[in-house]
């Protein structure tokens, strides 16, 4: 058998390129090995050229196949091939390859193009592989005079005209929000150059982060900590992001806005208070006792004391050098090694203008606050998963998990 002298001349070729119909070439070197290796199946090489043994449908695939796997190889060649046969020549070939060995599928499973985002590039993009969409589809633009690396033709459109919105609205001196974060290679919509953060050390990732349920709980004690002295109220209004727009006032965001801003305002006056003795107790006396007239007025120390626990479980550090013992992989919103914020609890989660969120989620936008299927919470956090290419993308990478 001349395997190996086949399969290095193969492997010789551009190893990543995606055929017409979606399996990368190495990864049909892989296929036919491991076939050649069971013993199910002889090769003939002559040139470029690759004669299957034995003769049946294995031999009529690879034939139809060899000119863009072995002869070409080439990405534009494969870009214009139609997507929807990629999946039947896998399972062809792969029913082919079980005819003296059904436990062949289980061998081939790693071989087959299984990661989504290269996938996904093909799908939407024509693209051979995600690489090559970052080095072709994604381009650099500004807003507001900030320059934005990285990012796609469909944010970039949209961004402009929320710019122009924004100057015709508030007038040409307007300021926006520093954009932090554009594209972060394979991570949501921004792997896709459709998302972006603003300001992210003072509008947190605040709950509902993936995978953090257990920190959730501490996190939302907290809130209600707050909602209560401050507002008078049963709960902290957050518990509410998972039930989407429909749960705040009449569901604009104008309305989510207002009642983000308020506990956002909250918090920020609770954590002075804990430094300021004066202003504390003037707050017992006028605000707190107004919401509060049958309610005996509180140990100052005893607040105290909570102000200071809350402090740290929400990431700050205390004036004692105190922080919150921490699990390895949990990211407190304001905790200075947070991925998503590096700030001080004392500055609130909310600190984006409502102007500024209205425009971005008139133009489309979805806002990490509340549009986030399962795990809304991300204050800074705008993408495209809501209309367009974008919906599309992110329907895509829910599907190909």
């Amino acid at each position: 058998m001349n395997s190996p002298g086949y399969i290095k001349k193969i492997e010789s070729k551009k190893r990543h390129s995606i055929t017409c119909k979606g399996i990368i070439a190495a990864m049909l070197v892989s296929l036919i090995t491991t076939a050649m290796t069971m013993g199910e199946l002889e090769a003939k090489t002559g040139g470029n050229a690759c004669v299957p043994e034995p003769k049946g449908k294995l031999d009529l695939i690879l034939a139809i196949e060899k000119a863009s796997y072995i002869d070409t190889i080439i990405p534009a060649k494969a870009r214009s091939c139609p997507v929807t046969n990629r999946v039947y020549f896998t399972r062809d070939l792969e029913e082919a390859l079980k005819i003296r060995s059904p436990n062949i599928g289980q061998r081939i499973d790693s071989s087959l193009i299984t990661d989504k985002w290269d996938r996904i590039a093909g799908e939407v993009f024509n693209c051979a592989s995600y690489d090559e969409f970052i080095e072709l589809k994604l381009n650099n633009s500004t807003f507001f005079g900030q320059a934005l690396l990285k990012i796609s033709d469909a944010m970039i459109e949209i961004l402009y005209k929320v710019e122009e919105d924004l100057i015709d609205s508030q007038g040409p001196e307007y300021k926006a929000p520093f954009a932090n974060s554009t594209l972060r290679e394979k991570s949501g919509m921004h792997g896709w150059g459709m998302a972006i953060d603003f300001d992210v050390g003072i509008n947190p990732y605040v709950l509902n982060e993936k995978s953090e349920e257990k920190l959730d709980k501490d996190l939302i004690g907290a809130y209600d900590n707050i909602a209560k002295f401050m507002l008078g109220k049963n709960e902290s209004d957050l518990r509410k992001l998972k039930s989407g727009r429909s749960a705040f006032g009449d569901g604009s965001i104008g309305d989510i806005h207002d009642i983000l801003q308020e506990e956002s305002d909250a918090m920020r006056k609770y954590f002075s208070l804990m430094k300021d003795d004066t202003a504390f107790q003037e707050f017992i006396e006028t605000e707190w006792a107004v919401k509060n007239p049958d309610n005996k007025i509180p140990d100052i120390e005893r607040i105290k004391a909570q102000m200071e626990k809350d402090y740290i479980i929400l990431g700050g550090k205390a004036d004692t050098g105190n922080v919150w013992r921490t699990e390895v992989n949990e990211d407190r919103p304001f905790a200075p090694n947070s991925m998503r914020g590096k700030g001080d609890p004392a500055t609130g989660f909310l600190n984006l203008r409502k102007e500024f969120v209205e425009a971005m989620t008139d133009r489309g936008f979805a806002w990490g606050a509340i549009d986030i299927s399962g795990e809304p919470g991300d204050i800074q956090h705008f993408d495209l998963r809501l209309q367009g290419v974008g919906a599309r993308v992110y329907n895509l990478l829910l599907k190909y998990k």
